[in-house]
């Protein structure tokens, strides 16, 4: 997660806490962000949206936020992403591409491009998220998250981040979108997906030589 401050921004990592004491991926993190806030989660959590609240103290304020997977790549500018999010005066931003398999998250648009309806392994429309989520107000997520929770919006057990934003709709929020190129996200979930990646830095690099 990070909270952004004008053009600044505080990273929030929530980190598995085996992992932490396997790997020292707290210390990883400090090494390359020091201001960084490493949170441990001690066992499974009901979801990546629950996952995202334990950060609570940090992030319930009027500044911006972006929650962000942390095992993904996106290969665009997200920084002029999020500034065009601003710019565009929205409530909410998600980066999509087009898919159609059931393993995503999905948002279906209006005609003025305008999210409608979010879902969760569930392909109401061709557009796919890519697990990158902007919030105008940090404050607007974990309330719209909390409702999401009484409301006992999960799927299949899990309360995920992308249904969040059917509870900001409830509240008239503005949601927009930002499409990239299916080829600009990679999904290191996997290790075929990690595999993929390395053949697209292999690929990348090949054709660079030839240049």
């Amino acid at each position: 997660m990070f909270s952004l401050h004008g053009n600044r921004h505080q990273l929030i990592c929530t980190l598995r806490q085996e992992e932490v004491r396997k790997h020292f991926t707290a210390d990883v993190v400090h090494l390359i962000v020091p201001d960084a806030i490493a949170l441990e989660v001690n066992g499974k959590t009901a979801g990546a949206a629950c996952t995202a609240l334990l950060a609570v103290d940090t992030i319930n304020n009027d500044l911006p936020l972006v929650i962000a997977n942390g095992d993904q790549i996106i290969e665009a500018n997200l920084g002029s992403i999020i500034s065009e999010f601003q710019h565009r005066e929205l409530d909410g931003g998600i980066v999509v591409f087009e898919a159609v398999h059931p393993r995503w998250s999905y948002v279906r648009c209006n005609a003025q491009g305008l999210v409608v309806e979010a879902a969760e392994k569930r392909p109401i429309s061709n557009l796919a998220t890519a697990g990158f989520y902007y919030f105008a107000r940090g404050r607007d997520f974990v309330t719209a998250a909390m409702n999401m929770i009484k409301k006992d919006a999960q799927v299949g057990g899990s309360f995920y981040v992308c249904p969040v934003y059917n509870e900001l709709l409830l509240m008239g929020a503005k949601i927009g979108v930002s499409k990239i190129l299916r080829n600009s996200y990679f999904s290191l979930a996997t290790p075929q997906g990690v595999q993929d990646y390395a053949d697209h830095l292999r690929f990348t690099a090949a054709q660079r030589l030839r240049i």
